[in-house]
């Protein structure tokens, strides 16, 4: 990860320096995508003729449409600021980082989002229509264990009857084959 120093105050002692590259280069380890940061260290003067110093923090990520993340916090030294501007921007990417790896989570017509108390049951069950491709077992145990489901239904190329292939508690797989009377 490259990570750049801007200097704006009198003189920040090398001890600041190597503790900024230092702590910034652990971002690398919370999310692999962290590209580059810019650290920008200034001073404030306030009216009673005390000092404070600013740290600002841009991190660059990776991707196409990633954002900028950044902060800024001031200090009554420039380790202390630091430290502070540190904490929000370590926050901030673990934040993108759950945000990018949840996004894309496969959802199936069988996975219902958690039901609220508040809206009434029907008492007719809900009716899912699927495709069902003619495939033989071994193919659908491959398709299971990919999906990651509990089961999996399928038409038998064989027989062209409906067949649902289901995942044991003890990892064992099953198949159910219908029998019309």
């Amino acid at each position: 990860m490259k990570v750049v120093l801007h200097d704006r105050t009198d003189g920040l002692g090398q001890e600041v320096r190597e503790n900024a590259e230092r702590k910034l280069a652990r971002l690398a380890r919370h999310f692999g995508k962290v590209a580059g940061a810019e650290v920008d260290f200034s001073e404030e003067r306030k009216r009673s003729g005390l000092a404070t110093i600013v740290c600002r923090i841009n991190i660059h990520m990776d991707g196409r449409r990633t954002p900028v993340l950044s902060a800024h916090e001031r200090g009554a030294d420039a380790l202390s600021a630091l430290d502070l501007a540190l904490d929000k921007i370590d926050r901030q990417v673990v934040k993108f980082k759950e945000k990018v790896t949840h996004r894309k989570k496969p959802v199936s017509p069988v996975r219902v989002p958690p039901h609220d108390g508040d809206e009434a049951r029907s008492p007719e069950p809900e009716r899912i229509r699927m495709k069902l491709r003619p495939m033989s077992v071994s193919d659908a145990v491959s398709e299971l264990e990919a999906d990651g489901q509990a089961f999996y239904v399928f038409l038998d190329e064989d027989s062209g009857a409906i067949h649902i292939l289901a995942r044991r508690a003890d990892g064992s797989m099953a198949v159910i084959e219908p029998i019309i009377p």
